[in-house]
């Protein structure tokens, strides 16, 4: 069942990371164990020399950063966990003109690692495009940096923003 809350903090962590801002990715559905994602059509992400639509490092980023993504969909709060293992297999090519969907879960969490299975699809998520395996580290809620737990907690706008938030004084503008 879709969580509203869940997927605006998993969107406002990818807002946070400038590659994928830059690749338009986008949270379309979240909820305690799983995230769906999207990656528009877009001509940058084509390869003309060998007339492929997307280039291997976007396919790549796009399970690398769902399958991150759907941890944060079941940690109580954020937490910052590296990649350890990511596989990916490859069942077809994908359609120039559609976009590409992808859904991630984060099926097992231990104190350590946590695991991610994840489906590239553009029409069905029954006809995939790719699947990706992923493992992350837990190093923990300590080492995670206050001002990207505020951002990805909702607390400030964005990772520019003043942290801790500046508090107004009464009559001041």
């Amino acid at each position: 069942m879709r969580n509203p809350e869940i997927e605006a903090r998993c969107q406002r962590f990818m807002d946070a990371l400038a590659h994928i801002r830059k690749l338009g990715l986008r949270v379309i559905q979240a909820d305690e164990r799983r995230v769906t994602l999207v990656l528009p059509v877009q001509e940058q992400l084509s390869s003309g020399k060998t007339n492929t639509y997307l280039l291997g490092g976007a396919l790549t980023t796009l399970i690398d950063t769902a399958s991150a993504v759907s941890t944060l969909c079941v940690l109580p709060e954020f937490e910052i966990a590296p990649t350890l293992d990511l596989r990916i297999d490859h069942m077809k090519a994908p359609t120039h003109s559609r976009p590409l969907y992808i859904q991630a879960e984060c099926y097992r969490t231990t104190r350590s690692v946590m695991f991610t299975r994840a489906t590239v699809y553009q029409t069905a998520v029954d006809d995939p495009i790719a699947f990706g395996i992923g493992t992350f580290m837990r190093l923990g809620t300590e080492v995670v940096d206050p001002k990207m737990r505020a951002v990805v907690e909702g607390e400030i706008d964005s990772y520019d923003a003043d942290y801790p938030p500046v508090a107004k004084q009464e009559g001041a503008q």
